[in-house]
């Protein structure tokens, strides 16, 4: 039986120079021999920025609850009518708890505090400030035409025009917008806006998939509004 001795070969310096891994390796060493301190810099603040944000994160959802909690027993204040006690905590969630869901519902519920107490130029500045901070088309919807009951009542007819044009536009159904240009059109008209008042009913007579009470409201006013007045 026989054995076949190999030799082994001795690697180069300049062979370990053309092995792709061993350059890579020295490449490395070099690179860590260079910038070592710098990388560790930078790891350093990635990780006292992941530790910021959780905190940070912590300490929002505790906003959070704290704010939902408060806007809950404001809740419960103004479904009673009592919307004396109610204001105060409301101011409290927007002020003390800025940029939480719950301070910009708090805005919307300020807005009705006001409405209820007969301060409608009041009401018009908290729900115009609920809309700012709405962000979702639908909560922009619901803010405008809080916003545009408030200016009507408060005989501001051409914004209230305006309101109620900007909440159908963002209504995502021929009953909500009808209702929304009804409102539109009355505001028009006590305006002294008529022939504009008359385009939108029209244009409410229209809606393929509206209720017929809305339709009907429409084509009754268009009917008053066309009819000759008394001398």
């Amino acid at each position: 039986m026989s054995t076949h001795l190999v030799k082994h070969q001795k690697i180069t310096k300049r062979q370990m120079k053309e092995d792709p891994l061993v350059t890579a390796a020295f490449r490395a060493t070099a690179q860590w021999e260079r910038h070592g301190n710098r990388i560790l810099v930078g790891i350093g603040v990635l990780a006292l920025l992941a530790l910021l944000g959780f905190f940070m994160m912590q300490a929002r959802s505790k906003a959070e609850a704290k704010a939902s909690g408060d806007l809950f027993r404001a809740n419960l204040a103004a479904m009673q009518g009592d919307y004396v006690s109610a204001a105060p905590i409301l101011k409290e969630i927007v002020d003390n708890e800025p940029g939480t869901a719950a301070a910009r519902d708090a805005m919307l519920l300020l807005g009705d505090s006001y409405a209820s107490q007969g301060k409608p130029s009041d009401a018009a500045t908290w729900y115009q400030k609920y809309i700012d901070k709405a962000g979702s088309k639908d909560r922009q919807r619901i803010g405008y035409l809080a916003l545009a009951s408030a200016l009507e009542d408060a005989g501001q007819f051409g914004p209230a025009a305006n309101a109620f044009a900007s909440s159908a536009e963002r209504s995502d159904t021929d009953n909500l917008r009808g209702r929304a240009m009804l409102g539109q059109a009355r505001c028009l008209a006590r305006a002294g806006q008529t022939p504009k008042a008359v385009e939108i009913y029209k244009q409410i007579a229209l809606l393929p998939q509206a209720e017929a009470t809305i339709t009907n409201a429409a084509d009754v006013r268009l009917g008053e509004l066309a009819a000759p007045t008394a001398p």
